[in-house]
């Protein structure tokens, strides 16, 4: 109900209440980034990439009517879809970083060009994992129940709330699996310089997005014909 002033509310409390529970021991546990900074760079990306591609499983039932123009595809409106999540969060991202900036945390623009080059990986990144889950929950609608409970998971599994330095050596190597890590730390490092992101290679998220982006057209192009003649 509160339509896009949700996008700025729900990260915004997000961000206080994990600042009042764990704001004293994570400024000790993350060197060389402030806490609330840390945590703007992690749940923003990760809040895009996960309303695009929870959206994307009602995306063709969402959409039936559109598809009565023969122009009109299933993927044209999980790619519109996808944009513009991407730009209410980036906008929302740079309104916290402004509000960083007026508290007077310091954020490194050395860097921005690069930065803005992940948010684009991670929307590419968004549009092939998107296809996917378009694709799944066209072939059956019970999945979405599930959904929600895999994305809390991959939440706690992201790095959002602390970071992968926190995690024993011999446990990281599980952690990187995940390719949102790498991103987010990447971002990170992006607008604080002093944050290390040595253990992380934004070469493997290019890889992950390629692989994922492979897979998200190619269960489309095997899917669109069904998509549009059973609704």
């Amino acid at each position: 109900r509160l339509g896009y002033l949700w996008a700025i509310l729900e990260p915004g409390l997000q961000v206080i209440f994990f600042l009042i529970i764990f704001g004293a021991v994570m400024k000790r546990a993350i060197p060389g980034m402030d806490y609330s900074l840390f945590l703007i760079n992690g749940m923003l990306p990760f809040f895009m990439f996960m309303r695009s591609a929870t959206r994307s499983l009602s995306a063709v039932e969402s959409n039936t009517g559109l598809f009565s123009y023969r122009s009109v595809k299933p993927i044209d409106a999980l790619i519109a879809r996808t944009a513009l999540e991407s730009a209410i969060y980036f906008i929302v991202y740079i309104f916290f970083s402004g509000v960083l900036l007026w508290l007077g945390i310091e954020i490194s623009f050395s860097n921005i060009p690069f930065l803005v080059f992940c948010w684009f990986l991670l929307f590419i990144f968004s549009i092939g994992f998107s296809l996917i889950m378009m694709v799944i929950g066209d072939l059956s609608e019970e999945v979405g129940k599930f959904i929600g409970a895999i994305f809390f998971i991959f939440y706690l599994m992201s790095g959002i709330i602390y970071s992968i330095h926190i995690i024993p050596v011999q446990y990281q190597g599980y952690f990187l699996w995940n390719p949102i890590i790498h991103c987010l730390e990447t971002m990170r490092h992006a607008v604080s310089p002093t944050y290390s992101a040595d253990h992380v290679s934004i070469l493997y998220f290019i890889k992950s997005l390629i692989g994922i982006l492979f897979l998200g057209l190619l269960l489309y192009r095997v899917s669109e014909k069904r998509m549009l003649t059973t609704k």
